[in-house]
Formats: C-alpha cells, sequence, structure tokens
C-alpha cells in the first residue's frame, strides 16, 4: 500500500484531485485500467472494476487520474488536502482534515 497526501487544486473554477506517476504504477494502476467510483462521506473510493465506467488516462510511462467537476468542490468542502492510500485493488481519498477528527475523537 502507499499513502500519498495531495493538494487540492482548481481547473477552469472547479476543484481539483490530482494523481499521477509512480503511485498508481507501482500499485498496477496503469494507463486504461478500469474503476468504479463511490462517494463516501469525505471523499471517493476508486474500486478496480475491469467493467468500469472510468478509466485511468495518460501515458505509458505516466497514468493520471484527474477528479475535477462539481461534485469534488462538493464533497471536499472545507477541505484543501486530501490524503491518498493505493492498494492494487482499490484507491481511497479522503478530506484529511475528517482523517484529523477521526483521530481527536479515537483518542
Amino acid at each position: 500500500m502507499k499513502e500519498i497526501t495531495r493538494n487540492i487544486g482548481t481547473n477552469r473554477g472547479n476543484r481539483r484531485v490530482w494523481i499521477e506517476g509512480k503511485s498508481l504504477a507501482n500499485e498496477s494502476w496503469n494507463k486504461g485500467t478500469r474503476y468504479k467510483r463511490i462517494e463516501t462521506a469525505n471523499g471517493w473510493e476508486l474500486v478496480r472494476d475491469d467493467n468500469g465506467p472510468l478509466k485511468i488516462a495518460g501515458g505509458d510511462n505516466r497514468p493520471v487520474i484527474d477528479l475535477c467537476g462539481g461534485y469534488v468542490g462538493k464533497t471536499l468542502s472545507g477541505f484543501e488536502k486530501v490524503t491518498v492510500k493505493i492498494t492494487a485493488n482499490k484507491i481511497t481519498i479522503q478530506g484529511t482534515a475528517a482523517l484529523a477528527l477521526l483521530i481527536q475523537l479515537a483518542a
């Protein structure tokens, strides 16, 4: 499993989460890999699915996931960063402030 933190950016007035490169490729998320996106309370799960409606973009040596649109701003409202956990079958993307709050509540 690979865990990374990414800033939430903007593109044409929409919030954007951009994940690329070795972090994806090392877990076999390569260009053309199909997946489905499942919304969670503060992010998404991207689940590998051979019949999924979405697919990894980019090039052979630089796979890219680009989440951009109104749905990103709605789901990640109030967050500036996300924590991304990448495994061979699932990518979990979650606003980082939510993780900090859960840690505080658990303590």
